[in-house]
């Protein structure tokens, strides 16, 4: 028998957060049984990892494929981690061929270091945003395409035409976003090629998202809110010019036995 651990990431007060299911494997097994494994499991993403020097290896398995740089999967491992192992130390390093994900436990919430992108930009990214109907104040890349308007409204009301999304192909993901007041902003973020046409909550969409948000508005930590039908709730702060710390709360919801193939 294997256990998973479900667990809910980015929660808050009026935020539900994203689940993720985590599998922690003796050693790494092929791709179509990592795949299988995280189709049954029936969660937005599913994390396997394996012990490593020093750290633990992951990976991270949307329900139709593997995908990158998972932060709502890196946080909810890290989560399982401490669940399954009470008296591990307060630190634990995730690596992957992605980057290096740290997260460190606190008496009342998860502080979690990722890479923060710089953006790249050139005049063909606006007509993103037109095909999809959005009046762009602003558009760049990173990993995603990343379109900045002007008022939080407009973030919450969108409603996506996931043909024409789909369509957009050079990117991860495409990501909406807005100011939202003096001190942080809203994102809505949308991956319908890894089958995920919008996500509950994302970590990774920080990445792109943050250090544009600090530079626009001169601050260093900044209070950010993922307008999904859930809902999901951070605070990220710039760690350095090229990291970014992600600050949320985790809840387990509970640990499925998943029987191996071999029966035990």
């Amino acid at each position: 028998m294997i256990d998973a651990y479900i667990l809910n990431v980015f929660t808050g007060n009026t935020a539900c957060g994203n689940p993720a299911a985590v599998v922690k494997l003796e050693a790494w097994v092929p791709l179509d049984i990592l795949q299988a494994l995280s189709g049954k499991l029936e969660q937005p993403v599913t994390s396997f990892i394996v012990e490593a020097n020093e750290g633990y290896e992951i990976r991270w398995f949307a329900k139709e494929i593997e995908i990158n740089l998972c932060g709502h999967g890196s946080l909810a491992a890290a989560a399982a981690i401490f669940e399954m192992i009470p008296d591990h130390a307060p630190v634990v390093t995730l690596f992957s061929k992605h980057g290096t994900v740290t997260v460190t436990k606190s008496s009342d919430a998860f502080t979690m270091t990722m890479p923060g992108w710089k953006e790249a930009r050139c005049s063909g990214l606006a007509k993103h945003a037109d095909m999809l109907g959005l009046e762009a104040i602003d558009v760049f890349s990173t990993r995603d395409l990343v379109i900045v308007l002007e008022h939080v409204e407009q973030v919450r009301r969108y409603q996506p035409d996931f043909d024409k999304i789909s369509s957009i192909n050079d990117f991860h993901a495409t990501i909406l976003t807005a100011r939202n007041g003096n001190n942080g902003y809203v994102l809505r973020y949308f991956a319908p090629s890894i089958g995920i046409n919008e996500d509950l909550a994302t970590g990774s969409a920080q990445c792109s998202l943050g250090p544009y948000w600090f530079e626009q508005l001169s601050l260093q930590e900044l209070e950010v809110t993922q307008l999904s039908q859930q809902g999901g709730y951070f605070q990220v702060k710039q760690a350095s010019v090229d990291t970014i710390e992600l600050i949320a709360n985790v809840r387990l919801q509970e640990i499925v036995k998943l029987i191996k193939k071999d029966g035990k």
